[in-house]
Protein backbone atom coordinates (compact mmCIF):
# COMPACT_ATOMS: atom_id res chain seq x y z
CA UNK A 1 0.00 0.00 0.00
CA UNK A 2 1.41 3.36 -0.99
CA UNK A 3 1.67 6.27 1.42
CA UNK A 4 -0.82 8.28 -0.63
CA UNK A 5 -3.37 5.44 -0.51
CA UNK A 6 -2.85 5.06 3.23
CA UNK A 7 -3.31 8.78 3.85
CA UNK A 8 -6.38 8.85 1.63
CA UNK A 9 -7.91 5.91 3.52
CA UNK A 10 -7.08 7.50 6.86
CA UNK A 11 -8.68 10.78 5.80
CA UNK A 12 -11.83 8.96 4.67
CA UNK A 13 -11.95 7.07 7.99
CA UNK A 14 -11.95 10.33 9.96
CA UNK A 15 -14.56 11.90 7.67
CA UNK A 16 -16.82 8.84 8.03
CA UNK A 17 -16.35 8.82 11.82
CA UNK A 18 -17.35 12.47 12.05
CA UNK A 19 -20.33 12.34 9.69
CA UNK A 20 -21.59 8.90 10.73
CA UNK A 21 -20.84 8.45 14.42
CA UNK A 22 -20.79 4.94 15.83
CA UNK A 23 -23.36 4.32 18.54
CA UNK A 24 -22.87 1.58 21.15
CA UNK A 25 -25.37 -1.20 21.77
CA UNK A 26 -27.02 -1.02 25.17
CA UNK A 27 -27.01 2.78 25.26
CA UNK A 28 -30.14 4.92 24.98
CA UNK A 29 -29.25 8.16 23.22
CA UNK A 30 -31.08 11.46 23.29
CA UNK A 31 -29.54 13.69 20.64
CA UNK A 32 -30.18 17.15 19.27
CA UNK A 33 -28.57 17.88 15.93
CA UNK A 34 -28.62 21.63 15.45
CA UNK A 35 -29.61 23.07 12.10
CA UNK A 36 -27.97 26.25 10.77
CA UNK A 37 -31.27 27.66 9.49
CA UNK A 38 -33.64 28.54 11.00
CA UNK A 39 -31.54 29.56 13.95
CA UNK A 40 -32.10 27.83 17.31
CA UNK A 41 -33.70 24.78 15.75
CA UNK A 42 -32.70 21.18 15.34
CA UNK A 43 -33.71 17.56 15.12
CA UNK A 44 -34.35 15.62 18.33
CA UNK A 45 -33.48 11.93 18.01
CA UNK A 46 -34.00 8.94 20.26
CA UNK A 47 -31.77 5.97 19.48
CA UNK A 48 -31.01 2.73 21.23
CA UNK A 49 -27.62 1.72 19.96
CA UNK A 50 -27.72 2.40 16.24
CA UNK A 51 -31.50 1.81 16.01
CA UNK A 52 -33.46 4.99 15.53
CA UNK A 53 -36.62 5.00 17.63
CA UNK A 54 -37.96 8.49 16.97
CA UNK A 55 -37.08 11.90 15.60
CA UNK A 56 -38.80 15.25 15.26
CA UNK A 57 -37.93 18.87 14.55
CA UNK A 58 -37.60 21.00 17.69
CA UNK A 59 -36.60 24.44 18.80
CA UNK A 60 -33.73 24.69 21.25
CA UNK A 61 -35.80 26.16 24.07
CA UNK A 62 -38.57 25.17 26.51
CA UNK A 63 -41.21 24.35 23.81
CA UNK A 64 -38.67 22.08 22.14
CA UNK A 65 -38.30 20.10 25.36
CA UNK A 66 -42.09 19.73 25.52
CA UNK A 67 -42.03 18.17 22.03
CA UNK A 68 -39.13 15.91 23.06
CA UNK A 69 -41.04 14.75 26.14
CA UNK A 70 -44.12 14.04 24.03
CA UNK A 71 -41.97 11.90 21.72
CA UNK A 72 -40.66 9.95 24.69
CA UNK A 73 -44.24 9.30 25.82
CA UNK A 74 -45.38 8.27 22.34
CA UNK A 75 -42.51 5.83 21.93
CA UNK A 76 -42.28 4.52 25.51
CA UNK A 77 -43.38 1.01 24.48
CA UNK A 78 -40.69 0.89 21.78
CA UNK A 79 -38.04 2.20 24.17
CA UNK A 80 -38.97 -0.56 26.64
CA UNK A 81 -38.33 -3.22 23.94
CA UNK A 82 -34.66 -2.28 23.67
CA UNK A 83 -32.40 -3.25 26.55
CA UNK A 84 -30.24 -0.32 27.57
CA UNK A 85 -27.75 -0.11 30.41
CA UNK A 86 -27.08 3.61 30.34
CA UNK A 87 -28.32 6.86 28.89
CA UNK A 88 -26.22 9.38 26.99
CA UNK A 89 -27.21 12.91 26.07
CA UNK A 90 -25.62 14.52 23.04
CA UNK A 91 -25.90 18.29 22.68
CA UNK A 92 -28.69 18.54 25.27
CA UNK A 93 -28.51 21.17 28.01
CA UNK A 94 -28.44 19.98 31.64
CA UNK A 95 -31.80 21.63 32.41
CA UNK A 96 -33.36 19.73 29.49
CA UNK A 97 -31.79 16.45 30.69
CA UNK A 98 -33.53 16.89 34.05
CA UNK A 99 -36.89 17.35 32.31
CA UNK A 100 -36.32 14.30 30.09
CA UNK A 101 -35.41 12.15 33.12
CA UNK A 102 -38.50 13.39 34.99
CA UNK A 103 -40.69 12.43 32.04
CA UNK A 104 -39.10 8.99 31.82
CA UNK A 105 -39.67 8.43 35.54
CA UNK A 106 -43.35 9.44 35.24
CA UNK A 107 -43.98 6.85 32.54
CA UNK A 108 -41.98 4.12 34.23
CA UNK A 109 -38.85 4.01 32.08
CA UNK A 110 -35.55 3.13 33.70
CA UNK A 111 -33.25 6.12 34.20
Amino acid sequence: MSVNTFLSDLKQFFIDSFTSPVYQDGVLYFIIEELPNPRDSGVFKILCGSTQIALDAVTLDEPGVVIANELIGLHAATIRKYPYEKIEYVNIAPWAQVKIEARMARIGLWI
